[in-house]
């Protein structure tokens, strides 16, 4: 258990070590990381989440599959590193990490959980289609690395979760 809290520690700081220095959009010149060190950053967070849910955590209660969590962790990072000018990018990160927070520290119940489900799909969609929403540009879009890879994650996550939600469905039985 001392790997497992030592792995979180130095992923906290990381990433708090990461925040003082992102700007809201890759193309301002500023002091900060780059969009690639912040794609950097974020996989690297993601990573340690997925690892220590699979390897150290002794609680099997979490929201979802690891993947959803570390994709989750993946696209909820790099929100809130770009969203520490914006605050819509922020509050769209905070918000998915807070969804799965709670899941780790509150125990919820059946029909909670499924509304906790629920509201990390519709926030990541939301997350989605704003995207496009606020980038008519195709060329900037192409050009976006950082862009695409956390709107594939957010793609895989909506699929994930409506994958749990039809078999949930479909076997009533557990629990």
């Amino acid at each position: 258990m001392q790997h497992s809290t030592l792995v979180l520690t130095l992923s906290g700081i990381l990433a708090v070590l990461s925040l003082p220095f992102v700007s809201a959009h890759g193309d301002q010149s500023t002091s900060g990381p780059t969009n690639f060190q912040i794609l950097l950053i974020s996989i690297v967070i993601s990573a340690s989440i997925y690892f220590l849910i699979t390897r150290f955590l002794e609680i099997q209660r979490y929201l979802s599959s690891p993947l959803v969590f570390a994709l989750t962790s993946f696209t909820g990072s790099v929100h809130i590193l770009l969203g520490l000018n914006d605050d819509l990018l922020l509050f769209g990160g905070v918000g998915v990490i807070g969804i799965l927070g709670l899941s780790l520290f509150v125990n919820l119940s059946q029909w909670q959980d499924k509304m906790a489900r629920f509201g990390l799909g519709l926030g990541v969609t939301v997350m989605f289609g704003a995207y496009f929403v606020s980038n008519h540009d195709i060329h900037y879009i192409i050009e976006d690395y950082l862009g695409i890879a956390t709107k594939l994650a957010e793609l895989a996550i909506i699929i994930l979760l409506m994958k749990e939600w039809n078999q949930e469905t479909s076997s009533p039985e557990e629990e």
